[in-house]
């Protein structure tokens, strides 16, 4: 078994957060997504029929979601073998008791592993090192590696190393995940640090647009849903983010991701919170979760839930661009008849 380090220092005006992740055991007596953990009862999202043949069939480390499903510490993969991809990932956060997300982080080297309760008589169904090397993409969370790292010091340490599986992760153009995706991510656990404490959020790419680029199958387009509970009931927002404008910014070169991310201050300070909740500076499109359903084939349950629900099937919020910084190369502001054509198309 190997160690887990994490640090927190002191730099001038801000708090950092230095951790290296390494595999932690073999996966065994992982809880996984609990679907009670928000007080009412969320199930994980339903595959469209046929689509369960491509999950694996485990045969050790089976967790409470079943022998299809992949249970790690406080998240869930349902995971397309055929694709070497996740359908989706799901994960409950703590807020409170989440300390790396509330501090700035800094990544450290980046060691991952593929899940090895994973078998498949056609040969590897995941992805690894050999595959990203020098292909120019990043390995992007599905399940940003400090989401699920509450709870006591030694469960965080787990649940941390737990994401740096291949079977949580997807290709990404480095800027689109060390930026884009990035202050998706941060508002995210901005809601559940400073205003709704417990979240769930389910997250995966949509297949339909997917290219095959520099040996690997590249999703052009991501979706994410926040749900929390007020006053007893559901509530639900949902999220697209596109990497295909982004595709010019591909550079076959290993380091690329460690270049972005030293470029790239982290946005978790109490002044920044505030500007996160802006909408117009979240520079995603805020969409329908009946429109993620048409677009993924999966059966969320949150229909009545969605904040967005009265908005028309292909209507959304604008994709902004903020000012300042790296941000300045974002991909311009579309109009709504631009998105709307742009949803259509998924």
């Amino acid at each position: 078994m190997e160690t887990f380090e994490i640090a927190i220092e002191q730099t001038g005006t801000h708090t950092v957060a230095l951790e290296k992740a390494v595999h932690t055991d073999t996966l065994n007596d992982r809880k996984g997504y609990d679907p009670a953990f928000l007080g009412t009862a969320l199930s994980l999202p339903k595959l469209k029929a046929g689509e369960e043949n491509d999950l694996p069939v485990l045969t050790s480390g089976i967790g409470p979601n079943g022998d299809r499903i992949l249970d790690y510490t406080h998240f869930s993969i349902a995971f397309n073998t055929a694709k070497k991809m996740p359908y989706y990932t799901a994960v409950n956060i703590y807020g409170k008791t989440n300390m790396l997300g509330m501090v700035h982080e800094e990544r450290d080297s980046d060691s991952w592993y593929q899940d090895e309760r994973i078998s498949s008589r056609r040969g590897t169904v995941q992805y690894g090192n050999k595959d990203y090397k020098g292909s120019g993409f990043a390995k992007g969370h599905l399940v940003r590696y400090y989401d699920p790292a509450w709870g006591s010091a030694e469960v965080s340490k787990i649940a941390i190393g737990d994401t740096f599986h291949y079977t949580n992760a997807c290709p990404q153009i480095p800027y689109f995940n060390g930026v884009v995706w990035n202050y998706l991510e941060d508002y995210c656990i901005a809601r559940s640090i400073f205003q709704d404490n417990k979240i769930t959020l389910f997250a995966g790419p949509i297949f339909n647009k997917a290219r095959q680029i520099n040996g690997l199958l590249a999703p052009m387009n991501f979706w994410k849903i926040l749900v929390y509970e007020k006053e007893g009931q559901l509530r639900a927002l949902g999220f697209l983010m596109s990497q295909e404008p982004y595709l010019s910014k591909l550079k076959p070169k290993p380091s690329a991701l460690e270049k972005v991310l030293k470029q790239v201050q982290p946005t978790l300070t109490r002044a920044d919170i505030e500007r996160l909740f802006k909408k117009q500076e979240l520079f995603t499109a805020r969409i329908k979760i009946a429109l993620i359903e048409e677009k993924t084939g999966l059966s969320f349950g949150l229909n009545a839930a969605d904040e967005y629900r009265d908005k028309g099937q292909y209507e959304g919020e604008p994709i902004n661009q903020p000012g300042g910084g790296m941000e300045k190369s974002l991909a311009p502001q579309m109009s709504p008849a631009q998105l709307s054509e742009f949803l259509k198309a998924l």
